[in-house]
């Protein structure tokens, strides 16, 4: 796969988070849940939350340390770089991916981590299906418009914060879904490694090998 250019769009903002909590499935002993709509399940789960019950309060600390995915650029190639974030949780999925939107701080671009993200784009959702975590997004504004290194780069950094680093949850593939109209729908996901999803299709952090460090391009 041929090398390109970093896209102007790498800067680090904060956005504002903003998660609409549609309802909660509590995973893990870390207390991270994911909104989901009501549906049969199968996994031993606390008695307040089996069917008919909508939401739960889940306690949380004042603090609670979280990782998420940004990127750095290494010998000219865009790579996906852990950071670690203090943050004031709410229990859901939704307050660590609004992290990785968000970008990086002011102590973190000094320590050059960027994000290809500008302002735009807000987590309004998350529905977890199995190992399927379904994103639920505004509108893709924030995510840049190009067909570029940049464009994947951000997929990369909110699918792999996902599969990888959110403690608790068994995520292993993630679709998008954007309000178009009053509804959602699914987005086809630019992927950088492997074959184009379907339209409308969930994808892996697999699919975003290249911007892993361990990476190495195939010979020829």
């Amino acid at each position: 796969m041929s090398k390109r250019s970093p896209s102007s769009h790498l800067r680090g903002r904060f956005l504002p988070a903003a998660a609409l909590v549609v309802a909660a499935l509590l995973l893990g002993a870390c207390g991270i849940t994911v909104e989901s709509q009501p549906r049969s399940v199968s996994a031993r789960i606390p008695d307040v939350l089996q069917p008919g019950a909508t939401t739960t309060t889940v306690p949380a600390p004042d603090v609670e340390q979280v990782e998420i995915f940004l990127a750095r650029n290494v010998d000219d190639r865009m790579q996906l770089a852990k950071v670690t974030r203090d943050i004031d949780p709410d229990g859901t999925v939704n307050t660590i991916l609004e992290q990785v939107l968000a970008g990086p701080n002011l102590e973190e671009q000094e320590q050059e981590f960027v994000s290809p993200f500008i302002e735009g784009s807000t987590i309004v959702g998350t529905t977890l299906n199995g190992t399927l975590l379904e994103i639920h997004l505004d509108s893709l504004n924030g995510f840049p418009q190009d067909d570029s290194t940049s464009n994947r780069l951000a997929y990369a950094m909110l699918v792999c914060t996902a599969t990888e680093l959110i403690i608790g949850a068994q995520i292993q593939l993630v679709q998008i879904l954007v309000e178009r109209d009053g509804e959602l729908s699914p987005i086809n996901i630019p992927v950088s490694d492997g074959d184009p999803p379907a339209e409308g299709a969930p994808v892996y952090c697999a699919n975003y090998a290249t911007f892993d460090p361990r990476y190495q391009a195939p010979e020829g």
